[in-house]
């Protein structure tokens, strides 16, 4: 199965458009802030909060797959200035 690579779902509701959740990949400059970021696992597309990015890999808790960092999605909704 090969991984997802950017995840956005738009909701469509008469001629407006609102993006509820923007996925995409994790990069060496990507930052959690205070409040941290989610994270969405590219094999189950569990979401788990982290407040670090100070790994190379993780072991996603729900379906027990080793994921590089790389490969793992980011929340780019979630920013200071959205709150969660």
């Amino acid at each position: 199965m090969t991984p997802i690579t950017h995840h956005k779902k738009i909701i469509v509701n008469g001629n407006k458009q609102t993006v509820v959740e923007n996925y995409g990949p994790v990069t060496g400059r990507t930052r959690a802030g205070k409040n941290g970021k989610n994270l969405k696992c590219p094999e189950c597309e569990d979401v788990r909060r982290v407040y670090n990015f100070a790994f190379s890999s993780l072991t996603c808790p729900s379906c027990k797959t080793d994921v590089a960092k790389e490969d793992w999605l980011v929340d780019l909704t979630d920013t200071w200035r959205t709150p969660k």
